[in-house]
Order: structure tokens, then sequence, then C-alpha cells
């Protein structure tokens, strides 16, 4: 059994928090809070705004909360030591793509579990040592992962995610993926207007505002971008047009300069800053240095990094300087030089560097090689310090996504189990996992919770209240249950109980736990009639194919898709009721834009309540409902369909 934190884990979370608000900016080759204090990126990529997913990847894995409940991982990031997230993202699918829908049904895990998963078995840990809490964990629908989340506009979704990074403590970098969107090339107004938007809605957010990085432009050389302009704009005029609009909407945020031209002396994509005459002239290297010219003059200088990719041969394809003096020289010639001497026009400035991308499946000995150098690099120790640059301290690798092809994930094929080697590396070049940090004594006290009658609520009905890892479960009215907790704040978020003709729901409350002391909590439910309109219904249902998981078991699965037309002239508001009938259906394991509600004689029972989901009259819009069932039979199509009670027209399609 996990033991419990005490009040010290409180303060230092706090603590932490405070830091982590602080405005950034840059100091030579440091990045700095508003407090003076150095800070170190550690970082992680985590795509799927990019690749029209709508969303951060995985959530789709099937493998588990611990795997496809979006604040489990972030929560697992953090306990795995990372405090910085980059995020690609493509304007065209925040502005042009409708959200994907994430929500299933789930049992949210144990803090046992989550931290069985982020510990690495090879490892002695102090068993007095356990994992932090969450900073700021969502209000959740008891039941039910992902449905914290908006679903109206994917720009929407991106702004929260943003935020709820930002919230549990983390630096957010967002990136522009060139190689999904080129925007930048085909409309670059419209592309500098976009950046002007986006950072607005984000800045709105204190929190957010206070922890924004910006990726103007992921890897220009994939579209021949160089510094100077040609066939293609500049990435000089490029970078400059976004910074000179977004800068006064934001000057708190960073922003992470990626290089380009420069292959010929090996430099990656997204590598490319070496502005060493000769070795410009010698090898025909795009120059940056206009660039950084004009970079000086500007009121952002101090909020500049420079952010290069740096990866091993398996992925850039080098045969030559991706281990030792060669792998280093190169390190230097490109961007080492900017953390010392610096660019040096009459005087010197010095940057911060931060490895935008860097990672590897760990497979073959050439990768492995190349990775131990670029860590000796970036830690300025052994041979990898040569005495021309600083140590790079700031970084994000690449990625947590098991489907990034060339390099694999921070997670296995299956979303959930963590590559260890991996997490390994990381932590020499300073990651620190929760496991490694030293264990402290444990105090603790006690909240006891009881529930109030309510007219028409029966005790059958209520539902267990969570708090931490404790479950208050309650098999009665004014029956006191009591759990120990560790001492601290906590908010009780009483989950919402649906019956036939009336929902329930209770007011969260903010409670303190002091130690030793037992603390009080009465729940008080208030019931409020479910209004169920009435209208003319069209519902076309689309089934896919079903299929059996053990022939032997005689059960079939199959995916049904309904879209819901309301034919009438009134609008029918959220909530609204749907039963769907086939006296063969036996359960549903998972659905999507529906709450289901029970199944019981092949009837299935469900809530549509998001506002955007209200039928508009006259057959103006669909709302798609759907859901995994399974049935004695092969046969899935309905034999009725009630909206609100009232018999749909059905038609089926496959």
């Amino acid at each position: 059994m996990m033991k419990i934190k005490n009040l010290l884990w409180c303060f230092l979370v706090l603590a932490f928090l405070q830091t982590q608000l602080s405005a950034m900016t840059t100091q030579g080759d440091q990045i700095l809070n508003s407090s003076g204090e150095a800070i170190e990126l550690k970082g992680v990529n985590w795509f799927g705004f990019n690749n029209q997913s709508t969303m951060v990847d995985g959530l789709w894995s099937g493998s588990g909360p611990l795997a496809s409940d979006f604040a489990t991982v972030v929560y697992r990031m953090q306990l795995l030591g990372f405090n910085a997230v980059r995020l690609p993202f493509s304007f065209k699918d925040l502005y042009n793509l409708s959200p994907r829908n994430y929500v299933t049904s789930c049992q949210i895990p144990s803090l046992t579990a989550i931290q069985n998963s982020v510990t690495n078995p090879s490892v002695p840990v102090d068993p007095n040592n356990i994992i932090p809490p969450m900073i700021a964990p969502p209000t959740r629908v008891a039941g039910q992962c992902n449905d914290y989340f908006p679903n109206d506009t994917t720009l929407n979704r991106f702004l929260w995610v943003v935020n709820f990074f930002a919230k549990n403590g983390f630096y957010v970098l967002i990136d522009n993926h060139l190689r999904e969107d080129q925007t930048a090339l085909e409309d670059r107004q419209l592309w500098v207007q976009r950046w002007k938007d986006l950072v607005t809605k984000i800045s709105q957010d204190p929190i957010s505002k206070k922890m924004l990085m910006i990726d103007i432009l992921n890897e220009p050389d994939q579209f021949g971008i160089r510094w100077e302009s040609g066939q293609t704009p500049g990435l000089k005029d490029l970078y400059l047009s976004v910074m000179d609009v977004v800068y006064p909407i934001n000057p708190q945020a960073l922003f992470f300069i990626e290089g380009t031209g420069q292959g010929s002396i090996g430099a990656n994509w997204g590598d490319g800053f070496a502005t060493d005459p000769t070795l410009i002239s010698a090898n025909g290297l795009s120059n940056p240095k206009s660039f950084f010219d004009t970079l000086l003059t500007k009121p952002y200088l101090n909020q500049v990094v420079i952010s290069p990719h740096v990866y091993p041969p398996s992925v850039t394809g080098a045969g030559q300087n991706f281990t030792g003096a060669g792998l280093y020289n190169r390190l230097t010639n490109s961007f080492g030089y900017l953390t010392q001497p610096g660019y040096c026009s009459g005087s010197c400035k010095t940057f911060p560097v931060a490895i935008g991308e860097f990672g590897s499946r760990f497979t073959e000995p050439n990768d492995v090689q190349s990775l131990e150098d670029i860590a000796k690099y970036l830690n300025n120790s052994g041979a990898g310090a040569d005495g021309k640059h600083r140590a790079i301290k700031n970084w994000f690798y690449w990625s947590w996504n098991a489907n990034s092809g060339d390099t694999g994930g921070i997670v296995e094929d299956n979303w959930l189990n963590i590559i260890w080697k991996k997490i390994d590396y990381l932590a020499t070049i300073g990651l620190k996992p929760w496991y490694t940090q030293a264990a402290t004594p444990v105090k603790t006290g006690t909240i006891c919770m009881s529930v109030s009658p309510a007219t028409g609520l029966a005790k059958g009905d209520l539902k267990p209240i969570t708090i931490n890892d404790q479950s208050f479960e309650f098999s009665d009215f004014n029956l006191t249950v009591c759990k120990t907790l560790p001492v601290g704040s906590y908010t009780v978020t009483p989950p919402k109980i649906t019956t036939a003709t009336t929902q329930f729901s209770a007011n969260p409350q903010t409670i303190t736990v002091t130690e030793g002391n037992a603390t009080p909590v009465y729940v008080a439910y208030e019931g409020v009639p479910i209004v169920v309109p009435k209208g003319d219904f069209a519902v076309t249902v689309q089934l896919g194919t079903a299929w059996q998981e053990n022939p032997s078991s005689g059960i079939y699965s199959n995916a049904i898709n309904l879209y819901v037309k309301n034919n009438s002239a009134t609008k029918i508001s959220t909530p609204w009721k749907i039963v769907v009938v086939n006296s063969a259906y036996k359960s549903v394991p998972s659905y999507w834009n529906i709450v289901f509600d029970s199944i019981a004689s092949g009837h299935i029972n469900g809530t549509v309540r998001e506002s955007w989901q209200a039928l508009a009259p006259n057959g103006q819009n669909s709302v798609n409902i759907g859901m995994i069932v399974t049935s004695t039979s092969p046969n899935f199509v309905p034999t009725s369909i009630l909206i609100n009670g009232t018999p749909a027209t059905i038609t089926i399609i496959k």
C-alpha cells in the first residue's frame, strides 16, 4: 500500500509553481525567471495538433487510462521529471478542422498504479518515497476519460491544452510544423496574422502567458527556405515579421529560432547558425549574419533562444562527423559558439541554446555512440568540453509519441510502458525522475464525509466521491465515511447523479486537512427536473463490420454511429434522451458524444448533454453519437430508436 505524502510536499509544490509562474527572459547563455534565477528546460515533444488528430496523439491507444487519459499522461510526464513540453501544430488544423472526440468510459487509475508506471524497475526506491500530487488536476465526470477538454473547436482545445500544461508547472513551447502546414509559404500575411491571433488568445490567460515559448517555424530546410530571400521568402524576414507583431502582445514569451541552409557541413534540419565567413565561403552556406545584425537592434533581443535539432545517423543518414571530435567541431561551428564567445559584431552577444529535437530508437550502435557523445557535448564534459562552448542544459526530446517512425517514443508501441533506457539516457543530461528524489516523513489527517437526504434521490442512486486516491462510498444517507489523507487543501467535487426524471448536483467544496485532526464534509444534493421536449426525428444508422474477440463465446461486437436530425419546427435543446433497441444487445463498452445511462433487455439508454449537440429545427443539422455495442447476434440493426420518447424514422447505411 502506498504511503501518504506530508505537508512538505504541498510547500514544495507551491514553491515550484510560484517559481514556474515567473516571467521568462534570457541573460547570456541562460534562461532566467523574473527573479533572475536560471531555469533549465527538460522537455518532451508530443505531436498530434499537426497531423489532423486535433489533439495530442495516443489517446486512442486502447491501452487504458494510464496511456489514453490526457491528464494522467501529463501527470506521468511530470513525475518522470519533464518540466516543459513542445507541441507541434498546424494552423490549418487549429483553424479549419473540427475536433475529434476522445471521451471514453474508464476508471481513473489509482496513485499506486500511476507511481508503478513511472518507476524504473531496475532502480532501488526508498519505500518511504512516494509521488508528489498533481498540481492542477481536471474536474472529471466519474467513470469517464477526457471528458474535461473542449469539443467545440480545435483551436479552443489547443488553447486549453496549453493552459493545462502551464497550470501544472510546464513551460509550453508551441511549434508551427512546416512539413504539414505551409501557410508561411502560401500566404505570408495570413501566417503572421494567425500567429498574432494565436498568441493573443493564449496570452489572455495570465498563467499561459507567463509560460509561453514560441518556435516560429519548424525545420525550414524542408522547403528550401534559406536565411536570404530567393525563390522562397527569407527565413530572416519570416522570423522578424512574426516577432515584430507578437512581441508587443506578449513581451514575456521566448522566441525559439531554428537554423537552415547549412546541410553541407552536416547541420541537421533545424540546425544551421554558422556565421564564420571562411566556413560559409568554403561550403556555400546560407548566411544568418544579416538576421543577427538586425536582431541586435530589436527590443526582443533578450527573448531569443537558439533552438537547433541534433539527430544521430539513423535519422540524418550522416556517414561522418556524428561522433567524437568531428561531431563536437560541427556543433560548435553551427551553434555552440553562440554560447561562447557569442555572435560578435563590434561587441559579442551570447545566446542560450535549447535543443528543440533529438532522439533515436537506441537500437543501432552508431546511434548509441552518437547520443553518448551528444550528451558529453551538452554537459560540456570529458571529450565534449572543447573549450569553445558552454554547457547546454535546455532540451526537448523527440518524442513522447510511439508513432514517431524513425525515433519511436518515450513509450513503447502500446503507448503505456516507458522505455527506460531512454529515461536513463536523459538522466545523464539532467532529467530527474521522481524516484531519484529524497523521501520525507508522513503527516496525515482525516476527512469524514456524509451525504444528506434529497427529495427524489434514493440511497441506491448514490455514487462514490473520490479525493486523491481515496474513494468515499455511501450505502445510505447521513452515514459518515472517514478516510486518511495527507495534510493540505482539497476540492471535493461530488459527481452529478441523473435519474429518469431529475438531475442532482452538489456544490464543490474546498477543505483543509490538518495533522491529526478530522475534517467534516457534508454533501447536500439538489435536484432539477429534466425537461424532455418532443420532436419529429430521423436517425441514419451507420453500422461497421461485426467481429468476435472469441468465436466460442457467441458474443459479437460492432461500432454503431447514429446521425440524428430534428425535422420539427422547434429546436430541441440539450439534454435530450435516446433509446436504441435490439433484443440481442448486451453491453456498451465505449461510446462517444453521449452519456451512457444504462442497458436492460436490449434497450440502450443514453443522454446527450453538450450545448453544441442541440438539434436545430427543420433538419438544419445532424448530430453524431456513437458507441461500441456487444450482442448475441451479428445483426446489429436497431428495431426501434426513440428520441425523447418519440419513435424516430430509421435509415440504415453501411
